[in-house]
């Protein structure tokens, strides 16, 4: 036999159908012979053939020529008589113009197929192939020894070579598959597509482990709206924005309504039927990415005895336990842009131009985008301004036959002894529209004609910068160490340059303000810039 020539003995087996299963796989190389074998705590038979192909493949080198035996008609026909490319044309619908049931599965097969020469082989049966009796054997022994079919633990349990089960926190993991869960959850914002890829290629390529996305953040958790994400599923969404899971920032599995929460604590606790859908499919630890809102959701949960892993995201960087959130600089990018843009009508009309951008309650955006953008005053909602200041300022560079003035202004800016600006949006307040009533105040008092601009969620679409790609691309990697690790219940984290953790808890610890007398400050005032208050 040469030495990139396999031969492969795949069976699966299953009690119930849908019931427990179990799936193995006999591998010959170079006189050496691997059998290995996992199961699952609720399943199919064609599933368990399907995943036993799958793993024999992986465990066979790209390139190289594999001779697959297996008993199910189903498995080589789809190979040989091109059912695949059928199914592929037809938008994986079946001839019955249903969904292909185990899509996921068959991705992978027709992935791997692709990177080998591989030979479908349909075998008689466990009576008349001493080797297939040998692999149905061991896959109906694995669904009795193995505890977690019992114990609604991982589906795919860790698998040695020669088909013995190592116990759990072995490092012998030839051709496990331990499953990990990720949904995003709160205000999405570019990176997020980025992120995920990092967790499944972290989780797939270096430890050969299956990822769960939920849809629509905690919605999906509480609903069992879930998949199976592959590398083929993230194949080219490093520089997408949004997120391919979806997400919600009103589905609140503790106080869950079904059009989404009133924030009135008047929905239903639905904790423990999230817990149960990640049972049901076997996942060990969920990633959470998400700001403060989910962050803390997460913590709830892992105070009920869910392993969790947290990715801080949030365009506001308001975070504490981090130096930035992945969001952050593509929304300080487009703020930028946008002023730069309206710089130009500025000085064309001698207007005072508004620029109202996000933040909530941090000025982080403001400051960075106004001081890129060389906005000449600033307003942060760390730092109550007053009109007087800031008509001051606008009087002052006209004097120097400057004729406009830029003013950025955080959403959750404001004046001296007031507060905040919140709009009602049914039974939600969200803060908006300090840009509007600047604007009105200045042109009321100033008589110079003065125009404001929201951006609102212009500054949560569109690609990632590259900076954030980097940066979500290094969060999805450290999450899946972390996991490996068994390090739960912690944030992954940028402190400096670095990329660690710290414990959940203190991640949802507060908000993370812009420092009045912080050198970033410091340095705007250093160059004119005025923050609308005397310093």
């Amino acid at each position: 036999m040469a030495s990139n020539q396999y031969i492969v003995y795949t069976d699966g087996s299953c009690s119930g159908n849908p019931g427990p299963g179990g799936w193995a796989a006999l591998i010959r190389h170079n006189g050496d012979e691997t059998e290995i074998a996992g199961s699952a705590a609720m399943t199919t038979n064609q599933r368990m053939e399907l995943h036993a192909a799958a793993e024999a493949l992986r465990l066979t080198p790209p390139g190289s020529i594999v001779k697959l035996h297996s008993d199910s008609a189903y498995l080589i026909n789809c190979f040989k008589q091109s059912w695949m490319d059928r199914w592929l044309k037809n938008g994986w619908l079946n001839s019955r113009g249903q969904p292909v049931e185990n899509r996921d599965l068959w991705e992978q097969l027709l992935e791997l197929s692709s990177e080998r020469k591989v030979e479908w082989i349909k075998v008689k049966g466990h009576s008349a192939d001493k080797d297939n009796t040998r692999v149905d054997l061991l896959a109906r022994e694995i669904i009795k020894t193995d505890n977690h079919a019992d114990s609604g633990g991982p589906p795919y349990p860790q698998i040695s070579l020669n088909g013995g089960i190592k116990g759990k926190g072995s490092e012998e993991r030839v051709g496990s598959m331990r499953r990990l869960g990720v949904l995003t959850g709160g205000g999405d914002c570019p990176g997020l597509n980025a992120v995920i890829r990092a967790v499944v290629k972290g989780a797939t390529y270096n430890y050969h482990m299956e990822v769960i996305g939920f849809n629509n953040g905690f919605r999906g958790l509480v609903e069992n709206d879930a998949e199976v994400i592959n590398d083929r599923a993230v194949s080219g969404i490093l520089n997408r924005g949004g997120t391919i899971l979806g997400t919600s920032n009103r589905d609140n599995p503790f106080d869950y309504r079904p059009g989404g929460s009133d924030y009135r604590d008047t929905g239903r606790d639905r904790s423990a039927d999230a817990l149960e859908n990640i049972k049901k499919w076997g996942i060990e630890c969920l990633v959470v990415i998400g700001g403060d809102g989910s962050l803390l959701l997460a913590h709830r949960f892992s105070e009920l005895g869910l392993p969790i892993i947290g990715i801080p995201k949030t365009i506001d960087n308001d975070l504490p336990a981090t130096d930035v959130t992945f969001g952050f600089d593509s929304a300080v990018t487009t703020a930028t842009e946008a002023i730069d843009k309206i710089h130009t009508t500025a000085e064309s009309h001698h207007r005072v131009m508004v620029v109202e951008v996000m933040g909530r309650h941090a000025g982080w955006i403001a400051l960075q985008a106004g001081m890129a953008g060389g906005g000449d005053i600033i307003l942060i909602p760390e730092i109550p301004f007053d009109y007087e200041h800031i008509i001051k300022k606008i009087d002052e560079r006209r004097s120097c036959d400057k004729k406009f003035s830029i003013i950025v202004v955080a959403e959750g800016a404001y004046p001296s002894g007031k507060e905040p600006v919140y709009q009602n949006k049914g039974k939600v307040k969200r803060l908006t529209g300090i840009g509007p009533i600047v604007s009105e105040e200045i042109e009321k008092r100033t008589g110079i004609e003065s125009r404001a601009t929201v951006l609102g969620h212009l500054q949560r679409g569109g690609s990632p910068t590259s900076y954030d790609r980097v940066l979500a691309t290094r969060f999805g990697v450290k999450a899946v160490e972390l996991f490996r690790e068994a390090r739960f219940n912690e944030m992954v984290c940028l402190k400096g340059n670095r990329i660690e953790s710290v414990p959940l808890k203190a991640a949802v610890a507060g908000t993370k303000q812009v420092d009045p007398q912080s050198e970033q400050v410091l340095a705007a005032i250093a160059v004119g810039t005025s923050f609308g208050c005397a310093f």
